[in-house]
This record gives structure tokens, C-alpha cells and sequence, in this order.
């Protein structure tokens, strides 16, 4: 088995099910290795959640560092960097779903390798939101910030999964648009 496919039959687990209710022992037998092969793939659970999360989120910083490099307004931007986001949760569902259910399994220097990761695009996605404001932005404007990353992360669960790709993107991008012209309007 080459590690890709053991990387997909895992996350494919892990997706099912919580990776705190997976034993090595599931895996194994999940992936189709013997208990003790499994360390032959990988060093242990927890490194492997590790790897995933920092696989989605030097692919969201990727994107980052591809849309600044081009001559764009702000809004442009914006709207690249939620477009890139919307693409990238239908392609890695299952990263996004680890970041929000189990990074908390992590241990405390890995949690903060990913928290600098994260708050790194995050802080991206905010200041092109600010920068779209006129004026300063009071605490009700930056209460309302805190809402776009995680309703990026979860509004491709609250359509309906036998919805068409192409009317899926309008729908997330009209809504995702909605929000940040409500977010500019505020005081």
C-alpha cells in the first residue's frame, strides 16, 4: 500500500468517524495492515491529524500568497480568497471537518503550530474585510469579523449534498457576499 492510499483510507475513517474514537487498532484493520504494520505509515494518530491539519492550512496560505501577488482591489481579493476557500472545502471536506471537531487532540506545542497557521489566514481574510469599511470600525464591526471563517468552514454542510456543484457556488458565494456587505454597513 503506498502512503497516499493509506493516507486516504485513513482520512476516510477519520472523516466517519471522531478521531479521538479511532484506535491505532482500527485503523490498522480500516486500512487493510496488521496492528504492528501500521508504524511502517505512520508515527502515531496524532502525528497523522498533525499532517492534515497543516496540509489545509499551508494550502489556504498558499492561496493567500498567490491572490497577493496580483493587481487586485481589495474587494478582489476578498472575493478570490473566499472563492479559493469554498473550492478548497470541496476538495479536502474532510481537513476542514478535522480542523473544527479534533484539533483540540493535538498536543499543546502542535495546537499552537496550528492556532499560527490558522490565526495567519484568518488575520488575511479579516484585514481585506476591514479594509472594505469606511471609516474605523467599532466593536460591533469587529464582533460581526469573527463570523465569516466559521461560516466559510461550515456553510458547504448546510446545502444539500445532491445539489448541483455550479448552483452550490452561487448560493455559498451570494451568501458569503451578503455578509461581508452586512459587515462593511456596520458602525
Amino acid at each position: 500500500m503506498t502512503q497516499e492510499e493509506f493516507q486516504h483510507r485513513a482520512l476516510e475513517l477519520f472523516q466517519a468517524r471522531s478521531f479521538s474514537q479511532v484506535s491505532m487498532r482500527e485503523l490498522a484493520a480500516h486500512v487493510g495492515i496488521s496492528p504492528g504494520a501500521i508504524y511502517h505509515h505512520v508515527e502515531s494518530k496524532e502525528a497523522l491529524l498533525f499532517q492534515w491539519l497543516m496540509e489545509l492550512y499551508q494550502a489556504l496560505l498558499s492561496h493567500v500568497e498567490q491572490i497577493r501577488k496580483r493587481r487586485l482591489t481589495p474587494a478582489q481579493r476578498l472575493t478570490k480568497l473566499i472563492e479559493c476557500h469554498l473550492q478548497l472545502h470541496e476538495h479536502m471536506h474532510a481537513h476542514f471537518k478535522l480542523a473544527v471537531m479534533d484539533a483540540g487532540c493535538l498536543s499543546a506545542s502542535m495546537q499552537d503550530s496550528v492556532r499560527r497557521a490558522r490565526e495567519a489566514y484568518e488575520a488575511e481574510i479579516l484585514s481585506l474585510v476591514e479594509q472594505l469599511g469606511q471609516g474605523p470600525g467599532g466593536p460591533l464591526r469587529e464582533g460581526a469579523l469573527t463570523v465569516i471563517l466559521p461560516m466559510l468552514n461550515s456553510l458547504p454542510a448546510w446545502l444539500n449534498p445532491l445539489m448541483e456543484r455550479t448552483q452550490r457556488r452561487v448560493i455559498t458565494r451570494t451568501l458569503v457576499n451578503a455578509l461581508v456587505q452586512a459587515i462593511k454597513s456596520l458602525p
